[in-house]
């Protein structure tokens, strides 16, 4: 079933990439950029519904004091307080990302009240271990983004109208994951005492989301527009290492109660390790070619930025496994040493390195293989400590009583 999940995701991120090539084309850069930027922004505010996703999914696979929940009313409740928040600050958002509209970000925010109910349906169907449901989730999610990008891009929609298009394709797949999961819930609580372990675990996914996504918003802000609709499209090649890898790092989830985690967490990093090797070689076949093919001639020159971006994306797809298993064992300290991370990030490229995509993409390269290496050294210290705690019972299990 592992690798029934990992196939739909492939599928689904494969379907993102399809969107992206359905809207760079029509957009051009100069609005595919802010499209990508507005989305990111997105991706921030949306970080709660994969907390919910994780901390449901926790609860429904372990034995916590706490019981189970479907968490559905405080993800509304998240949902539509992040709605207001975008909708107040619309002008400014609009001023910011260069947008034709503020309507564009209103859209947006209410597209974050189904993706948070569908975080929640998500950790249902991973907790149960459901996982035939949750790739159907995954793939009708995707389908219904294509079908509202080829929409856009056969009658020509502007920005505003692709985030009308994106929200109605959010609603249906937020009303298919209902469907599925409706067994659960109406049996499950709807509410429970979650803030301890939102609180945490917002902290760290909210660190892996802005490691991976604040780049996209300083690349608008100070690049061309054409060189941050290039330097959009560049970095999407990162960001589909951490795609084509999330199924591994939402299995280790349920996992990481069990009696083995530091093995389960090696052998997740091996398998991101050998995707992204895959992904590299692919992609250095042609450079250029790629990106052509993604968006058009217009972003050929960005095709060394491409290969660059790969790399990038398989030191993402690293941290994204540690970083989740510290959500599935409640714990924090990489996530505090990811914000440091992206505190510098955000200095050095804000002071400095801000005058071409390789400069913004190489200090973020940084930044990712501090946090990667980070993880890989607890993980190889905590085998370690636990080698050793074993060999200590043995020897005292063996010492002769007095």
């Amino acid at each position: 079933m592992g690798a029934l999940l990992g196939v739909a995701m492939g599928m689904a991120n494969a379907l993102g990439y399809l969107v992206v090539v359905l809207l760079s084309r029509p957009l051009g850069p100069g609005e595919f950029g802010g499209y990508t930027a507005l989305s990111t922004y997105g991706v921030l505010l949306a970080i709660p519904a994969g907390v919910f996703q994780v901390v449901v999914a926790r609860r429904l696979s372990g034995d916590d004091p706490e019981g189970p929940t479907s968490a559905i009313r405080p993800a509304l409740l998240t949902g539509l307080v992040c709605f207001a928040v975008t909708a107040a600050l619309s002008p400014a958002l609009a001023h910011w990302f260069h947008l034709p509209s503020s309507w564009a970000a209103v859209l947006l925010g209410g597209m974050l009240v189904p993706m948070m109910v569908t975080g929640c349906f998500q950790g249902i169907l991973l907790g149960r271990g459901r996982l035939r449901a949750l790739s159907l989730l995954y793939l009708s999610n995707a389908v219904t983004r294509v079908f509202a990008a080829a929409a856009c891009a056969f009658l020509g929609a502007d920005v505003t109208g692709v985030f009308a298009a994106m929200l109605i394709a959010g609603v249906a797949a937020g009303l298919y994951g209902a469907w599925l999961c409706r067994a659960d819930l109406a049996r499950l609580p709807r509410t429970a005492r979650l803030a301890r372990e939102l609180i945490r675990s917002n902290s760290t996914l909210a660190a892996y989301v802005a490691l991976t996504n604040v780049d996209m918003l300083l690349a608008r802000h100070f690049l061309t527009p054409h060189d941050s609709g290039g330097y959009a499209l560049a970095t999407t090649f990162a960001r589909a290492m951490c795609w084509g890898t999330q199924f591994v790092a939402l299995i280790i989830v349920p996992r990481m109660q069990g009696s083995r985690p530091t093995r389960t967490l090696l052998r997740a990093s091996g398998v991101v390790g050998i995707i992204g090797l895959v992904g590299f070689g692919i992609v250095a076949i042609s450079p250029r070619t790629w990106i052509t093919v993604a968006g058009g001639a217009d972003y050929g020159e960005f095709g060394s930025l491409a290969l660059l971006c790969v790399v990038l994306g398989v030191a993402w797809a690293l941290a994204q496994v540690w970083l989740f298993s510290e959500m599935g064992s409640d714990t924090g300290l990489l996530g505090a040493l990811t914000w440091a991370v992206i505190v510098v990030e955000l200095i050095a490229i804000a002071v400095q390195w801000h005058h071409s995509p390789t400069e913004i993409v190489c200090v973020c390269l940084v930044g990712a293989l501090i946090v990667a290496m980070s993880g890989l050294l607890r993980v190889v210290l905590r085998h370690q400590a636990t080698a050793i705690a074993d060999d200590s019972v043995i020897v005292t299990a063996d010492s002769p009583r007095a």
